[in-house]
């Protein structure tokens, strides 16, 4: 017995040393289980102790397991407890907890309400039920916890971050924005905040801006392939390309099997008028990802660039098999095959393009390749009428 008190003594320090929760769970982010030395020591322990006994007991137990990320075997040790104590409000919590990382987001839901019926100022508590309505797509649902989560606490910088998650994935980039401002001024060495902040700037076309908070990112975290992503597409998107070159180039360096990246820079050369070096940027990204249409498409206008418009077709058609509703590569085709003189083949595709968007065909009017098939084909239709 003794040996026992011991084990779940030592227990207790860890989990107060790592800032796990004794009683309640306090955990990281989203998760954020143990590594390293430190799990091997909570590891160690809980094989020494029992699940099964009193709360004082269980909860220390089911919280080491959370740690260490066996969130099946804590559920279940909540549960225990629960059955025992239906009022235990420490085993309820967590066990919400553990739904959201088992993908129960309904069950942490209806814990959560549960426990928000007995403690109506936990401020916890509509933050973790804000993290579940999210998962639950629930977004404006996840909008009101996190917003109630910040009356009662403020301060609260992980509710603010996350009502800006949440409000940018519903359009709403303006107070996204305003969000993520207020999480920098609280935290401003955090560098996921300013490449949020960019996005929402992007999105509402504030393009210098989201260029300065993606470099106010990268000085905080000058390895954030994320960061230097976005500010290489938004530096090609402005025109500016030897610096979306550069951009590019260190994504590439620092994650090697990123298709897109691949791709993108493939895009940049290309508006360089290397096509050459784009064609090898191409061929990097269709051998990280075989079924990637647009690096099909892509290597297509390149070809035709350098004047080969039978390989450029084939590519064009390759996106087409690895994507039948890419409208692009159906008018790519179809303005090659009016090229090459192939009324028929020409018509098809692009009734396919304007079949995938409509516009395709306000496109093909407009196009040298195309406009005289569109005139070809109304005179075919006046013909057949007329007969």
């Amino acid at each position: 017995m003794r040996h026992d008190e011991d084990l779940l003594e030592q227990l207790k320090l860890l989990l107060a040393e790592y800032s796990i929760g004794v009683e309640y769970l306090t955990p990281l982010p989203r998760g954020g289980r143990l590594r390293g030395e430190a799990r091997q020591r909570v590891e160690r322990l809980l094989e020494g102790l029992a699940p099964e006994g009193p709360a004082g007991v269980s909860l220390p137990y089911g919280n080491g397991c959370f740690a260490v990320g066996r969130y099946a075997q804590a559920a279940e040790t909540y549960q225990r407890v629960l059955d025992g104590e239906p009022g235990s409000l420490a085993a309820r919590f967590n066990l919400a907890l553990c739904c959201i990382r088992l993908d129960r987001p309904q069950q942490a839901v209806a814990e959560l309400t549960r426990v928000l019926e007995a403690a109506p100022l936990w401020y916890q508590a509509y933050y973790q039920r804000g993290n579940a309505h999210d998962d639950l797509e629930e977004l404006d649902l996840a909008v009101a916890d996190y917003t109630r989560a910040v009356e009662l606490e403020p301060g609260y910088l992980r509710a603010y971050y996350n009502r800006g998650i949440v409000l940018a994935r519903l359009g709403r980039h303006q107070e996204a924005v305003q969000e993520f401002e207020r999480v920098i001024q609280m935290r401003p060495e955090l560098a996921n905040a300013y490449l949020n902040l960019g996005a929402s700037l992007d999105e509402l076309e504030r393009h210098d801006e989201a260029i300065a908070a993606y470099s106010a990112a990268l000085q905080w975290e000058p390895s954030s392939t994320s960061a230097l992503f976005n500010r290489a597409r938004t530096q090609y998107y402005l025109g500016n390309i030897e610096a979306a070159l550069a951009d590019y180039s260190a994504v590439v360096r620092l994650t090697p099997g990123d298709a897109e990246a691949w791709n993108n820079r493939g895009l940049v050369y290309d508006a360089l008028g290397d096509y050459g070096k784009a064609l090898e940027d191409y061929a990097a990204a269709a051998a990280l990802q075989p079924d990637f249409a647009e690096v099909f498409n892509n290597r297509g206008a390149a070809l035709e660039a350098l004047g080969d418009d039978g390989a450029a077709l084939e590519q064009y058609l390759a996106a087409i098999r690895a994507a039948p509703d890419f409208g692009a590569a159906y008018f790519n085709a179809a303005r090659l095959h009016s090229r090459l003189g192939e009324l028929d083949q020409s018509l098809e595709y692009l009734e396919q393009a304007a079949g995938l968007d409509p516009q395709w065909a306000e496109e093909a009017a407009e196009d040298e390749h195309l406009g005289w098939v569109l005139d070809l084909q109304a005179l075919r239709e006046k013909r057949s009428q007329g007969s």
